[in-house]
């Protein structure tokens, strides 16, 4: 069932608004720039609200966490479907993806998974990243079929719904999670303190803040980058879910990535595909060159996000595991919240809207640098 939130958690907006963007601006007459703000601002929410987030699942649970994004979330994208001003559309549909996220992500989902299956959390986390794997092949086909018979407003509000069913379902099927023994919790300045602090958990914490440049830029345009060089939406969503698919190359084979590179160069690794990923969206005009972007990023991306769970996991005690991954979701997103919105920007500015492709290949080539310093003596706490 977890992996059935995490899939609906980042399909329903995260995944499919680059689908939704260019329907949205052409009904609407709504700015490029300013409908990306509205991601961006959304990520933003989600990076203030992650640490919220996994402080919450460490004190009450998982069910208590998911029942509220059901309710708030639903209903703020209910708002955004509806809405006929842009600022009304920013706010509403910021404000669920900041639920959304802060509430279902992976901070949230993997920590559960970890408290679930105490005796192999590495394999938890994998298995839960195989199922996120499947976000964007579900929701970005989807996405643009359902676009293309009932139109964005009613698309937005199936697409909230199946996440609303999802956190509710979770809610009631999920085993009871126990609270943690330990009564005496570190603050979350502590915790925060100690995500950051010494040459590793400060190295890796500015490796996945470019890491968030790096994803949320290639979500937000690998569609309207594609669609912008010639190719028909329908087939550009269809790559896009390729995309997502193909992060099953990165997450099946993570046992023999981690025997033979270990974390830090698998990490590595995976940051240099999103890297090259990104150099190759800028020539996705044809159909040979998006299949090759999407099994490339498709691995970097898959790779990546159960890597980020490992490294955090390897690090920190379990205790905190929800707030310290929930801070690091929030740096990833507050970063990430940079490119999409500077995307849209030169986007409007230059029509030209490649130069996300070198945002992502940028971002990710600094991720490499910053795991590289990591220290090879570091080890977990």
């Amino acid at each position: 069932m977890l992996g059935v939130v995490t899939i609906c958690a980042y399909g329903s907006w995260y995944y499919a608004f680059g689908v939704l963007l260019d329907p949205i601006r052409l009904d609407t007459g709504w700015r490029e720039s300013t409908l990306t703000a509205s991601f961006s601002v959304g990520i933003i929410a989600i990076g203030l609200g992650s640490l919220a987030g996994g402080r919450m699942l460490d004190r009450v649970g998982p069910r208590r966490v998911f029942v509220s994004a059901a309710v708030v979330g639903g209903a703020a994208f209910s708002s955004a479907s509806l809405a006929t001003n842009v600022w009304v559309f920013l706010i509403a549909s910021a404000a669920g993806l900041g639920i959304f996220g802060s509430l279902g992500f992976y901070h949230v989902t993997m920590a559960t998974a970890v408290r679930l299956n105490p005796d192999e959390p590495a394999r938890a986390i994998a298995v839960l990243t195989i199922w996120g794997a499947l976000a964007s092949a579900i929701y970005l086909p989807l996405t643009a079929a359902l676009v293309d018979d009932f139109g964005w407003r009613v698309t937005v509000r199936l697409l909230a719904a199946s996440s609303v069913a999802a956190f509710l379902l979770a809610a009631v099927l999920l085993p009871a999670v126990p609270a943690e023994p330990n009564p005496a919790r570190p603050e979350l300045r502590s915790i925060m303190s100690n995500a950051v602090a010494g040459g590793g958990p400060r190295n890796f914490a500015l490796a996945v803040a470019c890491g968030g440049i790096a994803m949320s830029t290639l979500l937000v345009y690998q569609v309207p980058t594609m669609t912008a060089l010639g190719l028909p939406a329908a087939t550009a969503a269809t790559f896009a879910g390729v995309r997502g698919f193909a992060q099953l190359g990165g997450r099946l084979p993570l046992g023999r990535l981690l025997d033979r590179f270990g974390v830090d160069r698998a990490l590595m690794l995976a940051f240099g595909a999103i890297a090259v990923g990104g150099g190759l969206l800028a020539f996705a005009d044809n159909r040979p060159t998006a299949l090759v972007f999407a099994i490339v990023a498709g691995f970097g991306i898959g790779a990546f996000s159960p890597l980020q769970g490992i490294k955090a996991q390897e690090l920190f005690a379990t205790e905190t595991l929800g707030a310290t991954m929930g801070f690091y979701g929030s740096l990833m997103m507050l970063a990430g919240s940079i490119g999409p919105a500077v995307a849209g920007v030169i986007a409007d500015a230059t029509g030209e809207r490649r130069w996300a492709s070198v945002m992502v290949s940028l971002a990710a080539l600094g991720a490499v640098g910053f795991v590289r310093r990591i220290p090879a003596t570091d080890a977990a706490r």
